[in-house]
């Protein structure tokens, strides 16, 4: 049959439409699956399947090789070979069909959506809503341990399968022995990349990447810039654009259901952000000995003197990097690959802090948050088991206690060498102690590191910035504590603390050069229906949960002293300048702001503690007691 040229026309770009569209919600296509073969057990399909569906799966991390390191995502990039298998196996493991236990899908269920069972773990009574996780939770950092492992076994498995998929011989030998390495990256989002470039990794901010196949070279959709579903559903992820969106999205555009990922605008945010955070991570390591206030962000009332928690950094990364996409949202944030290089790297801190203070670990707590598996109230302690994960077919849970050690799961950080606490402090001064004047080794060092800046401050691929001089012989470090209700607008929100002028505009608070830093409180949507826009929000009534974190200020004040807009860092001076120019507002990642005098649940105090500096490459400084600089916040909204 002739058709009409109008019809032959529409044909033609509808047949094209859907080629590309096959193209872009697969990574990898069929029979690009088929070259890369599989080592999955020689059973019928059908077997394989029921068995696999109805046991339980034992989560053991990689166990059966030697012990080997999580590397950072830059330097596993520098292995030609683990980085080849780790792209194609991620790739792969996400191609899975999504209604198996294991694939990428469904494992990253277990955080939040789609609100389900998950190993035959059923929701504790009255528990309908939230997912497994962990958060504002003495289980913070335990519960997400065998969760990664989980991830990295099962990721492992699949770079196996790549690794057969290549033909026998010396190229299958060489990938066999780079996979028998292979552990999950982390991603560094607090040192300076020694190529002076962003601390967001180029890898993965691009749609596109280069492989080796068995076949040879081609390009595939980065499975670390976003995970396509396959396909998405409306019914598991409830509110729009997320429940239409089918793929992940990194800062998007807007809301539209079109709407792009802006990768080139995450970079300049973290980067303005990183001096901050860095200087928040330092003070953990060198001031925190207690684990529950280390881990997790829950309010403690116990005085000024300790209010961060890594949980509160991690918070503050998950929303900067979605920005309104599903990083930000504690229910879609698994989703995307991004989540797991940043979990690797709390875990990585996790075991770091461990190290060097290892007589304190998890203590009994109420639950204050409701998970899948745990109601509002239950006591969570060492023994609790950290639900979903199986740690063997008999259906036995790891614990908090069973996940201590890291190498139990099979694998470790390259930081933590030996053991050596020296040395281990030695390697966080070098990473992350920046310009804080009570990091200082000594005058005659600190000399020395101001005129060659690397002569001290070198590690590997990491080059640390230069340190400022002493400007008095009482050093003193100054801190922005902030708390806030968790739920206060029912989705995550930011305060933005400035010193001096900033605009107006919520846009360019991330980026403005007064940007002291950026207090995050990383929540859900499922308390807010956001079917038309982020600004239509329906909200239900919720026990209020108080959670604090700290804005570090003594890097740029030392700045100000350097520039010479401030004098000293004495208390009058600096008290007497904070109070005229400490500055913030609220804002939703949606970037809209939020009335700091209708805020009723905001509290910000500014401390003050004189700092002993370090002696020695291999110690930490020693802080004195905290003191409330009353005058800098008093009066003003959301002030104490």
């Amino acid at each position: 049959m002739d058709f009409p040229l109008f019809i032959r026309w529409f044909l033609f770009v509808l047949l094209a439409f859907l080629i590309l569209h096959s193209v872009a919600a697969n990574p990898l296509l069929p029979h690009q699956l088929d070259e890369l073969g599989t080592s999955q057990p020689q059973l019928p399909r059908a077997q394989y399947l029921h068995r696999r569906q109805s046991s339980f799966v034992p989560i053991t991390g990689i166990t059966n090789l030697e012990m080997q390191p999580r590397l950072e995502i830059r330097q596993l990039e520098q292995n030609e070979d683990q980085w080849n298998l780790y792209i194609l196996g991620l790739a792969k493991f996400q191609a899975t069909n999504q209604s198996e236990k294991t694939s990428y899908y469904q494992i990253a269920g277990i955080h939040g959506r789609p609100f389900i069972p998950w190993d035959g773990v059923q929701s504790a009574p009255g528990v309908d809503s939230p997912g497994f996780c962990a958060h504002v939770s003495n289980l913070f950092l335990t519960w997400h341990r065998p969760y990664l492992a989980l991830y990295e076994q099962v990721l492992h498995q699949h770079i196996v399968d790549i690794v057969n998929g290549f033909p026998a011989g010396h190229q299958r030998e060489r990938y066999a022995s780079a996979a028998s390495s292979w552990r999950l990256p982390y991603w560094d989002w607090a040192a300076t990349p020694s190529d002076g470039g962003s601390v967001y990794p180029t890898s993965v901010t691009s749609p596109t990447i280069n492989v080796t196949m068995p076949n040879g070279t081609t390009t595939i959709a980065n499975p670390l810039f976003s995970y396509q579903f396959h396909p998405v559903s409306a019914a598991d992820f409830y509110y729009n654009p997320f429940a239409a969106w089918n793929e992940t999205k990194r800062y998007p555009t807007s809301w539209d259901v079109d709407a792009v990922s802006q990768n080139k605008l995450v970079a300049p945010i973290l980067d303005n952000n990183r001096v901050s955070i860095s200087d928040r991570l330092y003070n953990l390591f060198t001031n925190y000995n207690n684990f529950t206030q280390f881990g997790n962000e829950a309010w403690m009332a116990q005085g000024n003197s300790n209010a961060d928690s890594i949980e509160s950094i991690h918070d503050a990364i998950h929303s900067i990097v979605g920005t309104r996409g599903h990083m930000s949202y504690l229910d879609y944030s698994a989703f995307d690959p991004i989540f797991w290089l940043h979990h690797a790297m709390v875990d990585r801190c996790f075991a770091l802090w461990q190290a060097i203070y290892n007589e304190s670990y998890v203590e009994p707590m109420a639950a204050v948050e409701q998970t899948f598996a745990f109601p509002v109230g239950a006591k969570e302690d060492v023994n609790s088991p950290l639900e979903p994960f199986h740690r063997d077919i008999s259906g036995n849970f790891w614990t908090s206690q069973s996940v201590r050690s890291v190498r139990t799961l099979g694998y470790t950080y390259a930081d933590l060498g030996n053991g050596s606490i020296t040395a281990i402090k030695a390697n966080i001064n070098k990473l992350y102690a920046n310009t804080k004047a009570s990091s200082i080794i000594s005058r005659r060092d600190e000399d020395d590191a101001v005129n060659d800046p690397r002569k001290l401050f070198t590690n590997g691929d990491i080059i640390m910035e230069p340190k400022v001089t002493v400007l008095d012989d009482k050093q003193h470090e100054y801190l922005a504590n902030i708390l806030s209700s968790k739920h206060a607008l029912n989705q995550s929100y930011a305060v933005y603390l400035f010193l001096g002028d900033f605009e107006d505009n919520p846009y360019c608070w991330p980026l403005s050069p007064s940007l002291v830093g950026t207090h995050a409180v990383f929540a859900s949507l499922s308390n807010a229906d956001v079917a038309s826009s982020a600004k239509t929000m329906v909200l239900r009534t919720m026990s209020p949960v108080i959670v604090t974190g700290t804005i570090p200020l003594t890097s740029k004040l030392l700045a100000l002293v350097q520039s010479g807009e401030l004098s000293s860092m004495d208390i009058h001076t600096v008290s007497g300048y904070l109070a005229e120019n400490l500055k913030w507002r609220i804002g939703t990642f949606d970037e809209s702001q939020v009335s700091v005098e209708e805020f009723s649940d905001l509290v910000i105090t500014v401390v003050t503690a004189e700092v002993e500096p370090a002696v020695s490459m291999g110690q930490f400084p020693t802080w004195g007691a905290f003191t409330e600089l009353h005058n800098v916040t008093h009066g003003k909204s959301g002030g104490c």
